[in-house]
Order: structure tokens, then sequence, then C-alpha cells
């Protein structure tokens, strides 16, 4: 018997309904800037996605910086962490690419923030 896909996360992750902006960047050239959409987030990781045509070639393992997300001041903690690719959905007939990340390390206010705000997002859709 198969374990259920949910019950294997460790964290709880909330999916954005509206486009969450995100700025990130490889380690190896932390000068430039990437734009993506922010599709989830859990203490564990996050996913993105861009567009096909902005696709800077990365490949599963490499190594990125989450600089911020832009749409959510109360996650202004959330800068300059290292993340590691850990899956890519690349359909050619779609226009985007979506990547899958794990974080690397939080500091405790960065894990407590997200807990939080994790928490919070669940406790009001559960509520409406």
């Amino acid at each position: 018997m198969t374990t259920p896909y949910a019950i294997q996360r460790r964290f709880t992750r909330i999916f954005f309904s509206k486009e969450v902006k995100g700025i990130i960047s490889s380690v190896e050239n932390k000068q430039e800037l990437i734009s993506v959409a922010i599709l989830n987030i859990s203490e564990g990781g996050l996913q993105f996605r861009q567009q096909r045509t902005s696709n800077h070639d990365l490949q599963i393992n490499d190594h990125l910086i989450l600089h911020q997300l832009i749409d959510f001041p109360e996650l202004k903690v959330l800068t300059d962490i290292p993340m590691q690719i850990k899956w890519i959905m690349d359909n050619k007939h779609l226009g985007h690419v979506s990547v899958g990340t794990k974080f690397n390390e939080l500091s405790k206010i960065q894990r407590e923030t997200l807990r939080t705000f994790v928490d919070a997002c669940l406790a009001l859709s559960q509520s409406s």
C-alpha cells in the first residue's frame, strides 16, 4: 500500500490563489535577479514558475537564493535564503516552467515567521 502524497510531506504547504511575485538569483550570479511567480510555500521550500522565454537554464540540484517575496510585507524576514532545485516540470506545450525548491537553511525567526504565516492562511481559508 502506498502512502497518500499529502501525508508524505513534512511541512504544511499553502497554495496562493493569486500570483505572488518573488525575486531569486543563482548562487553563482547574485547580481542577475530573476522575477518569478511563487505558487506555494512551506517551511521546507517553495514552488515557482517562470515564463519559458525567460528560462535561465535552471537544472535539478542548482543552488539559488530567494531574495524576497514582494506581495507580503509580513514575510520581509524571508530574504537571502539559500535553496536547492529538487525538481523541474518542463512541459513543452506550456508557456512556463515550474520549479520545486528546498530551503537549505532558515534562521529560527524565518522558520517561525513562515510557520505563523502558513497557519494564519490556513485558518483564514477554513473560516471562509
